[in-house]
């Protein structure tokens, strides 16, 4: 299978993710007055993957090899990761407050920051692994579950 289509399709996936997350965020913050914290985060990475999963095996590739996975995995997080950067320039461009940012980011300092990014992007490769399998595992299930309604 031809990764570009597959990297394409996770990049706009990812990035209605992220719009999708930051509305109901937003929605969640204004009328229950609840942050839904890190947790937006995370779901920005599941959602693209575990379609990426299920658009693999619906192309007819089948199960995906190891190999491949881990490849595709961190395409995704490169790419994951870059949406990230520019969705959050943006942000900060529309609505102010990237002094108060780079504040808090060099009080940190450099080592403690390059630490805590070793650790999310270590966190977010396992997780874009797991449900890329998860999600090509599930397409899986749903098409052997359809062959079977189909036989008499």
């Amino acid at each position: 299978m031809d990764t570009t289509y597959l990297v394409k399709r996770y990049a706009v996936v990812s990035l209605l993710t992220m719009i999708a997350v930051i509305i109901i965020g937003y929605l969640v913050e204004m009328f229950f007055n609840h942050d839904i914290g890190s947790v937006g985060g995370m779901i920005a990475v599941f959602v693209p993957a575990m379609d990426a999963g299920q658009t693999y095996v619906r192309r007819g590739h089948g199960k995906p090899a190891n190999g491949f996975a881990w490849k595709v995995s961190v395409i995704f997080l490169i790419v994951n990761g870059a949406i990230g950067l520019v969705f959050m320039a943006a942000l900060i461009l529309i609505l102010g407050g990237g002094g108060e940012l780079f504040g808090i980011l060099s009080e940190l300092g450099v080592a403690v920051l390059s630490i805590i990014m070793a650790v999310v992007f270590i966190i977010m490769l396992l997780a874009t692994r797991f449900f890329f399998g998860f999600g090509a595992k599930n397409e899986l299930k749903m098409q052997e579950k359809r062959a079977a309604e189909k036989q008499p």
